[in-house]
């Protein structure tokens, strides 16, 4: 044994170092991309318009903890010296610029960190409210770091430079950190199985088309203001959006923010500052970016939470099966729109005796491995309830007499093989009775009479001996 952990741990050491080579390649590659179209989108002096390798490279070590070692780092200061390098600058600004990025990085990290998990997802109300004031701390550092480039490089005063670069680092982060955190896996994601009913695809498009026709609008407009414009369309578009598709749309108006205040810049009076116009702006950009995102990550907790009261509605709290309500609700609504359904009743043998014996604690125990291998059995759409006490009933829709016989025995014998624990060392094994009644395509009788069809073959296969399948008579 000790030999095999020895190996395993081996194992998994090589297989790390394997990957260590990969894992630089990306983020040095990601983060080479990202500076590479920030240096492309500087419209005044040396600071870019959108700056996204800092957020991206803070994203990439909050999701993927595995690329926050030394090697990521290193890997990350390689992307941004080559991006940096490719464009014409000289190193000494090079490695301060990328002491600056590394700076606001590492430093959003060490906060992240330091925070749950569930606030690095943000998945709770006050999330957007804390990822920005990590942001504000990175975004600080980062400028007092950097903000002497423009001091020595290009002549400009410290404390502008400093304001400008803070509010660069704000809105950049604040508006692409969501994305990142937000974005769901690529495991996770469906595509749609079918295309919607031109009506309600109209309905579920109305806020995205709102706030593309709001840009249109405030790009043709001019002054100052007109990149406020979306905003009610980004508030709509967040009560009716994930909060990952929130942020993503988000991020679009964030960059066509940029755009509009280069294009304004041609437009100032000859004496108007662009530095000082160009702060303001960005800060508005940043705060303004909060709104549709507080709201769509309440709105998400808000459904979170409507879900699982609704899961505690519709689903017993001991066994997770469907409560009485629930399945017959569900079952009548299957029978409408199927063809052929099974109605299965499930009594567990002897429960009672379990009780008397061993205790209704025993008991409880007997029942939530009964339900947990009734569970493990069933199909998709398939519907497992619970009425009352030992008593159960599964509803097979659209299921040949055949095939619901076997899914029958097939669950008997899964039942009869799994011992419960009821105490230290003491198992017992159970046994399950089932009535089956069938709903052919042509005879439609109720669920009621259904389930009475079931009940009565199951009391058949208790007087038989128990531990069988009964069949409702034709």
């Amino acid at each position: 044994m000790v030999e095999q952990g020895r190996h395993d741990a081996g194992s998994s050491s090589a297989s790390q170092a394997r990957s260590l080579p990969a894992d630089m390649l990306l983020v040095a590659s990601l983060i080479f991309c990202a500076a590479l179209f920030g240096i492309l989108s500087r419209p005044v002096g040396f600071l870019a318009a959108f700056w996204p390798a800092n957020a991206v490279l803070l994203g990439l070590m909050m999701r993927e903890p595995r690329l926050a070692s030394f090697g990521g780092w290193v890997a990350a200061f390689a992307g941004y010296v080559a991006a940096d390098l490719v464009t014409g600058s000289t190193l000494g600004m090079t490695l301060w610029l990328t002491a600056a990025n590394l700076t606001e990085a590492a430093t959003g990290y060490v906060l992240f960190r330091a925070l749950a998990e569930d606030h690095r997802r943000m998945r709770w109300p006050q999330s957007v409210i804390v990822l920005f004031a990590v942001c504000c701390c990175a975004a600080a550092t980062s400028a007092f770091v950097g903000a002497g480039v423009s001091t020595v490089y290009f002549g400009r005063d410290f404390a502008l430079s400093l304001e400008l670069w803070f509010s660069t680092e704000l809105a950049n982060t604040t508006v692409v950190l969501p994305v990142i955190l937000t974005a769901p896996k690529l495991s996770d994601m469906r595509l749609p199985g079918r295309i919607e009913q031109s009506a309600q695809g109209f309905r579920r498009a109305a806020p995205a088309l709102a706030l593309a026709v709001s840009i249109l609008l405030g790009s043709l407009l001019e002054g100052p203001g007109s990149f406020a414009f979306p905003v009610p369309a980004l508030l709509w578009c967040a009560v009716s959006y994930s909060l990952f598709s929130t942020a993503v749309l988000t991020l679009c108006f964030t960059i066509w923010g940029m755009v509009i205040i280069t294009g304004a810049f041609a437009n100032l009076p000859g004496d108007a500052d662009l530095l000082d116009w160009g702060k303001s702006i960005r800060l508005a950009l940043a705060l303004i970016a909060l709104a549709p995102l507080s709201v769509a990550n309440l709105n998400a907790a808000r459904n979170q939470l409507l879900m699982r009261l609704k899961d505690m509605v519709e689903h017993d709290e001991m066994t997770g099966a469907l409560t009485r309500a629930t399945f017959i609700e569900r079952s009548e609504r299957h029978l409408e729109e199927n063809g052929t359904a099974a109605v299965l009743m499930l009594d567990v043998d002897r429960f009672k005796s379990v009780n008397d014996h061993h205790g209704h604690a025993a008991g409880d125990r007997v029942l939530v491995a009964f339900a947990s291998t009734v569970l493990a059995t069933l199909r998709p759409g398939y519907l497992f309830g619970r009425l009352g006490g030992e008593e159960f009933a599964i509803l097979l829709p659209q299921t040949t007499h055949g095939e619901a016989r076997a899914f029958a025995e097939r669950l008997r014998r899964a039942v009869e093989d799994h011992a419960v624990d009821i105490a230290d060392g003491c198992r017992l094994t159970i046994t399950v009775s089932i009535g089956l009644a069938f709903q052919t395509g042509i005879a439609r009788p109720s669920l009621d009479a259904l389930l009475a069809e079931a009940d009565a073959a199951l009391y058949r296969a208790k007087a038989c001996g128990r531990n069988r399948v009964e069949t409702a008579a034709a």
